[in-house]
């Protein structure tokens, strides 16, 4: 799956792969080996952030391009996943459960004025 979202992304971008790898200092043939092997993290990272991709995305757990989502959106997700990092999977399944319960709350609010005017 990374390779064939690494081709997409190269793709869009107009580039060539060596172009790409040039940029990024990497040797020849390097996103190439990619349909054999895994990259590093700091590899991985390095890719997510040049194409302004999450990891997930490149390893296809999302279909998503955090380019799809405004600069806040962004901030919330990253802020979400370094919340969850660390829980177990039971926590992560209450937590997911309490941010949603959150979330109602706050747009139940959203028309209460007296709220928000200060």
């Amino acid at each position: 799956m990374l390779y064939e979202r690494l081709q997409e992304l190269i793709k869009k971008s107009n580039k060539s792969m060596n172009q790409i790898e040039r940029e990024l200092g990497y040797p020849r043939n390097t996103i190439s080996s990619y349909k054999r092997q895994n990259p590093s993290t700091k590899r991985l990272d390095e890719l997510a952030e040049y194409f302004n991709v999450s990891v997930d995305y490149l390893l296809g757990r999302e279909n998503i391009q955090n380019s799809d989502y405004s600069d806040e959106e962004n901030e919330l997700i990253a802020a979400f996943r370094m919340e969850r990092e660390d829980m177990t999977p039971d926590e992560q399944v209450k937590f997911n459960k309490a941010v949603k319960d959150l979330m109602k709350y706050a747009k139940e609010r959203l028309n209460d004025d007296s709220i928000w005017k200060k």
